[in-house]
């Protein structure tokens, strides 16, 4: 069963959409890496430095919220390497219906 044509223009549009260049994709990749690391740290350092208090737990939500950046990260790492091989399969020039 193949999928026809326009399912398949609209699928190759839509992971194109979200498939940025390669450059732009890897800098997302590490700038998230790079977040997610510093809020990793905050959460670690806070844990060794501060005695349990309400601050201690501030901090440690601030670095929780930093660690966020593996979001970042993912979908970087997603449009590096995963969404590239749809991409690359329903591209139209390798239309095998011919």
């Amino acid at each position: 069963m193949t999928v026809p044509s326009f399912r398949r223009s609209r699928w190759y549009h839509w992971l194109q959409a979200r498939t940025p260049e390669p450059a732009v994709a890897l800098k997302r990749f590490t700038t998230g890496g790079f977040v997610f690391c510093a809020g990793l740290m905050v959460i670690l350092m806070t844990n060794a430095l501060l005695a349990p208090s309400l601050h201690q737990e501030i901090m440690t939500l601030m670095g929780l919220l930093l660690s966020l950046g593996a979001f970042f990260a993912l979908m970087g790492y997603l449009a590096i390497s995963l969404l590239r091989i749809p991409l690359f399969l329903l591209e139209p020039s390798h239309d095998r219906s011919d």
